[in-house]
């Protein structure tokens, strides 16, 4: 028997793989997407497509309990982070299944994320946060490498992140973004140059137990050379890794921050000048845009199925 799904945000790069990934299950989804941007909603395999407000509108979530009532859906997936925490916030007007962490999990920032995991022994780079300009010398005045990372305390994609070397370009990138009134002093942070390997470890939990998870290493982002961090959000390339140590840091990591996690996790990690993994953010609730990519790959190399984690994150949150 078919289910319904509603992926919303199922244009970005995240919400197509996760289609795709459901499309060549061995069950039968009926997929219906929503998205914003009408060009993208274009892009992804979808059977019903939906039109919606950002989801900063009010009619946003309005429009999510019509579709919902509509087309019968049988489980909802939020794509984006931002999506699913406007989701999570009024979970009890949902009238189908979901798969989130709860909200107050879902929008912890990263500076808390960070406090959190440093209280529980969990190795984290070390972070800063400067409230004005003039604080900014004195701050980086604390790190011992001449490098370090100038990034906002949320937001994802590398947003408004940029490496910088002096006291001066610091300045100068914070003073950009809030000239324009896209950030205020406070929204960012200063955090320690890792110059290790980049790892991502995703992981799905079920009212606090691990059921399933996987590690990759990026190697490879596109348009770096345009992009002033060099970072662009998504990688073109990337490889799975089986690595213990980083699977130990990344579980402690999870469950410090919550201490029944429920849902999909995602946790960053970058490699010190000897390549020990460390914490540099968690996103709960997010599906990094290639954890349903290795469900696809896996089927054309006729592996398990159960390697489609859009598949099997599905299938746990309606109880199958």
């Amino acid at each position: 028997m078919s289910k319904n799904i509603l992926v919303t945000g199922s244009g970005g790069i995240g919400g197509v793989n996760f289609v795709n990934a459901l499309k060549i299950a061995k069950r039968e989804y009926i997929i219906s997407g929503t998205d914003f941007n009408k060009y993208y909603l274009e892009l992804p395999n979808l059977d019903f497509k939906y039109r919606t407000p950002r989801h900063t509108d009010s009619k946003f979530l309005e429009k999510i309990k019509e579709i919902i009532d509509k087309d019968k859906i049988d489980f909802l997936h939020p794509s984006p982070h931002s999506e699913a925490s406007v989701i999570a916030k009024e979970i009890d007007q949902i009238n189908t299944a979901t798969y989130l962490p709860r909200y107050d999990i879902i929008i912890r920032d990263k500076l808390q994320t960070q406090e959190i995991l440093k209280r529980n022994g969990v190795p984290v780079a070390k972070t800063e946060t400067v409230n004005s300009l003039d604080e900014v010398e004195s701050t980086k005045e604390k790190f011992r490498d001449e490098k370090v990372w100038v990034r906002m305390k949320s937001g994802a994609g590398g947003k408004l992140s940029l490496l910088c070397e002096t006291v001066e370009q610091i300045q100068d990138w914070i003073r950009i973004w809030v000239n324009r009134g896209i950030a205020e002093y406070s929204d960012f942070m200063i955090q320690e140059y890792l110059p290790g390997r980049n790892i991502a470890c995703d992981s799905l939990w079920h009212d606090g137990k691990l059921i399933a998870s996987f590690t990759r290493e990026r190697l490879e982002y596109p348009f770096k050379h345009i992009s002033p961090s060099g970072i662009t959000g998504t990688p073109t390339v990337s490889r799975i890794v089986i690595d213990e140590k980083v699977n130990a840091i990344s579980k402690k990591a999870i469950l410090s921050s919550d201490s029944r996690p429920h849902g999909s996790y995602a946790v960053d990690l970058k490699g010190d000048v000897k390549d020990n993994p460390i914490v540099t953010e968690i996103d709960s609730g997010k599906f990094h845009t290639t954890t349903a990519l290795w469900g696809i790959v896996s089927d054309r190399l006729g592996l398990d199925s159960k390697k489609n984690l859009a598949d099997y994150y599905s299938a746990i949150g309606m109880n199958l």
